[in-house]
């Protein structure tokens, strides 16, 4: 019995196989100075194509966000475009509710957890004699046996933009209030008085 387990052993230890030496790894011959050049050119050539190619990739990436932000109605007098890159929150008891104009409109426990999207960008959605004072937000997460969540976003007049309510009216459907100064009305121009002509 002893004979066997020295057999077994012998067997095991010969299984592994034996690690290759510094000195065996010394051995291998150096490239000569014109390979080497060649080897150094064509990886030099290839940091600079893939460097090329992320630059092209960026590039790229900037046509089509300029492409997809010069797409958008911002008003008559672009009044609206200011709200483009910019994002704002309304913290309630429970949610932590996102807007981000011409984008998207999302919530999340304020707890902590995964956002929940209540609608990417659709349109404007205004009355025809004041189409820019509402926008809808369409197709966010699915309700539990329910649509898609949606959002309508009010636009009120005010001296700060900022989220000032948020509401379910109806099952998946939400409505948002945003005030901003670009809701506001233009004043119109003031006329001359008499006593800017007694001054000329």
């Amino acid at each position: 019995a002893e004979e066997e387990e020295e057999e077994e052993d012998s067997e095991v230890q010969g299984e592994q196989p034996k690690p290759a030496s510094p000195a065996e790894e010394d051995k291998m011959p150096p490239y000569d100075e014109q390979t080497q050049a060649f080897i150094d050119a064509a990886q030099e050539a290839r940091n600079k194509f893939e460097e090329a190619e992320r630059s092209l990739k960026d590039m790229e990436e900037s046509i089509r966000n300029l492409e997809q932000e010069i797409s958008f109605d911002f008003g008559p007098n672009g009044e609206f475009a200011y709200l483009y890159s910019q994002c704002y929150e309304l913290t309630t008891n429970e949610y932590v509710y996102r807007l981000c104009p011409f984008k998207l409109v999302s919530q999340k426990p304020k707890l902590g957890g995964s956002p929940t999207s209540l609608g990417t960008w659709g349109s404007w959605i205004g009355p025809d004699h004041d189409k820019f004072s509402a926008m809808k937000y369409e197709q966010g997460t699915g309700c539990w046996q329910g649509p898609n969540r949606s959002t309508t976003v009010r636009l009120l007049c005010g001296k700060e933009t900022m989220v000032t309510s948020t509401t379910e009216p109806s099952r998946c459907e939400y409505l948002m209030e945003l005030m901003t100064p670009a809701a506001c009305p233009e004043p119109p121009p003031e006329a001359p008085t008499e006593d800017d002509h007694d001054e000329l």
